[in-house]
């Protein structure tokens, strides 16, 4: 919030700016005062731990002092940036650093300090922690958030400082407990921005019931729940269907499957005749040759006709080999038959000598 009020001074802070720059030290040095002066505002903080014994308002008072100097110097730097134009990405990036650092530092002076409950201390970090990160995220997104929301590090840092100047025990913990309230809903703040510029707002009925909204595909034959972004590739997936609803049919069904497609091959397709009865026929062959569609059927056909193969298959060897035998015994009568003439024809000339 300070952050907007901040152009109205710009006149008086390039003074300052020209004044620390005549100075001849660059914005980084001034940078590094802040951060010493920070260490020394969380010292004097520490001072009221009971191992020190400090009075709570001169710790208070004294942590105070040097806190706001601090943020006068964190100032100062970059007004020395932008009046010598020396402000770079690296510079603004080491700021921000040191930024988040000093106030850590303050917190723990706090802790240490034993001003109030440690557990409300690590919230109040927390959440501040929490309002510099939504900024940082947003703009990393191309989403402006400075000046948005009513806990700025400059807020923050204000609130301790007023608080620590006025004389009553609770000061810190008064101050620490609106550091929390007013973190927090500066975090609602930036997260409403963002997800307004975005074109999805965050805190309505409608993004509520898409949150609570369930997006699972389910599937009626097994009953199982797949889900979109775990699905298997196509093939897999028809593959081990089949395979499934195979395995889920009764056995009398799979039987009658088998039966069927073994006299359907055996009727459908003559088996091969062999070149010669010595050269034997290989099942592969024989699948082949029966079967013109045998890479085109699915894993269980294969597995599951694999008995009624062999079944026809076998048939199919006893029956070549009972043709064979058939053929060697036809072939011998015909050529005893032949000989048989030649033998008489060979004797006839003998007696008509």
């Amino acid at each position: 919030m300070l952050n907007n009020l901040r152009n109205r001074f710009d006149p008086i802070l390039d003074k300052v700016g020209r004044g620390f720059a005549s100075l001849g030290f660059g914005p980084s040095f001034w940078t590094w005062i802040g951060l010493v002066l920070t260490i020394i505002s969380a010292i004097m903080f520490s001072l009221h731990s009971p191992a020190i014994g400090v009075d709570w308002y001169t710790a208070t008072f004294l942590g105070s002092l040097f806190l706001i100097l601090a943020g006068f110097f964190d100032i100062v730097d970059g007004a020395v940036a932008r009046v010598t134009k020396r402000t770079s990405a690296l510079g603004g990036y080491l700021d921000s650093v040191v930024d988040k650092v000093s106030e850590i530092i303050v917190f723990v002076g706090i802790l240490i300090g034993n001003f109030t409950n440690p557990v409300l201390v690590l919230v109040a970090l927390s959440l501040s922690m929490l309002v510099s990160y939504t900024r940082a995220r947003g703009e990393g997104l191309g989403v402006d958030l400075k000046g948005k929301g009513i806990a700025e590090r400059a807020e923050r840092i204000l609130i301790i400082v007023i608080l620590g100047f006025i004389p009553f025990q609770e000061n810190i913990s008064v101050a620490l407990w609106i550091i929390s309230i007013l973190s927090a809903i500066t975090v609602l703040e930036r997260l409403k921005v963002v997800s307004a510029k975005f074109g999805t707002p965050l805190f309505s009925i409608q993004t509520f019931r898409d949150m609570c909204s369930r997006n699972h595909e389910y599937e009626v034959s097994s009953g199982t729940m797949t889900s979109r972004l775990n699905e298997p590739p196509t093939s897999l997936s028809k593959l081990t269907k089949n395979v499934n609803d195979y395995l889920e049919k009764p056995d009398s069904k799979k039987m009658t499957t088998t039966d069927e497609t073994s006299k359907s091959t055996s009727t459908t397709t003559a088996p091969p005749t062999p070149s010669s009865a010595t050269e034997p026929v290989s099942k592969a062959e024989f699948l082949d040759k029966t079967d013109p569609n045998e890479t085109g059927r699915n894993v269980s056909q294969i597995v599951f006709e694999q008995e009624g193969e062999d079944e026809i298959y076998k048939k199919f060897t006893k029956s070549n080999a009972a043709s064979n035998t058939s053929s060697n015994t036809d072939t011998s009568n015909n050529n005893s038959n032949t000989t048989k003439p030649t033998t008489k024809t060979n004797k006839n000339p003998e007696n008509n000598q």
